[in-house]
């Protein structure tokens, strides 16, 4: 699967449901990133764009230069939102050649693509976006893991793709479940409650501590369903 590709579906398919969703959903909240609106969410999506054209990376992925998106952008209607978005991103993406996208920028694409879907109503797509999200994810979460002391955790997608560990040491546990669901779970969208409902061999309060990393925090309560 190449990383640009990936991208330019996912980014596809996240305009095509904006596009055809009520004219009031831009000021939908959106519960999996509780300080945005749908319309906000879109003009962060184009915003990363724009910035990456700009070169305008140092501060990448800081809650300061998300804040910066958003405003420059807030007040305009979503569909100009939407059509920056269609216009810039293709210039990215040829520069990027077909499999040049950081997997990071399809982490945070597919992250928030969900995100909207839960917003909206809509069901989520378990494609090959989530797959090379968690690959982002199984590159980066053991080193954020590693000052915590954890015992080691072997996690395990259940439909395809390498498995990864978390921790050393100490009594060893197993976490399987769908990339989807991983997925969901290792962004801050999923509670203790629903990230202890997945297949473990261990006890998952153990490893709780782990899946607040980066930016994102295990909310207390649901933001979805499972």
């Amino acid at each position: 699967m190449h990383t640009t590709d990936v991208y330019r579906a996912t980014r596809e398919r996240i305009t095509e449901l904006l596009r055809s969703a009520p004219a009031e959903a831009a000021g939908r909240p959106v519960p999996g990133c509780p300080e945005w609106t749908v319309g906000q969410v879109a003009c962060h999506l184009s915003g990363v764009i724009g910035d990456a054209l700009a070169g305008n990376l140092a501060d990448a992925g800081q809650d300061h230069w998300t804040a910066a998106q958003v405003a420059s952008r807030e007040g305009r209607p979503l569909d100009e939102i939407l059509a920056e978005w269609s216009e810039q991103a293709p210039v990215l993406e040829g520069v990027l050649g077909p499999d040049g996208a950081p997997a990071q920028l399809v982490f945070d694409t597919t992250t928030h693509e969900h995100d909207l879907r839960a917003a909206l109503g809509v069901p989520g797509v378990d494609d090959d976006s989530v797959a090379v999200s968690m690959r982002f994810v199984a590159e980066n979460l053991p080193g954020s893991a590693a000052h915590l002391g954890l015992p080691e955790l072997r996690i395990e997608p259940t439909d395809g793709g390498p498995a990864f560990t978390i921790g050393s040491g100490g009594e060893p546990g197993t976490l399987r479940a769908t990339h989807f669901d991983l997925l969901r779970s290792l962004s801050g969208r999923r509670s203790p409650d629903q990230i202890a409902a997945l297949d473990w061999h261990g006890d998952p309060a153990t490893w709780l501590p782990a899946f607040t990393w980066g930016p994102f925090h295990v909310p207390d309560e649901p933001v979805e369903p499972m």
